[in-house]
């Protein structure tokens, strides 16, 4: 699988179905957000904090309801409030 074509939807559908390699895609994309997070604990807590948001992330991602990801349209009324 080519990385850096696959979108996050198509990750995200496919992580869902079992497939590791997607699944780990999205959260090698968190990888510098994670390392910067990391930075603002005690050097002892690190580790536990990065395996704390990573175990978060799958669980959010094989949580996350694909289905009722708004539109372009529908994310942009949502932003001005015309629900």
């Amino acid at each position: 699988m080519n990385q850096d074509k696959l979108n996050f939807y198509d990750a995200v559908q496919r992580a869902q179905s079992g497939d590791k390699e997607s699944l780990l895609h999205i959260i090698n994309a968190f990888q510098p957000i994670i390392q910067r997070m990391r930075y603002q604990v005690s050097p002892q807590e690190r580790d536990d904090l990065s395996q704390s948001i990573v175990e978060g992330l799958m669980i959010k991602i094989l949580n996350y309801k694909l289905k009722d990801m708004p539109t372009y349209s529908e994310f942009c009324r949502q932003l001005l409030g015309n629900e």
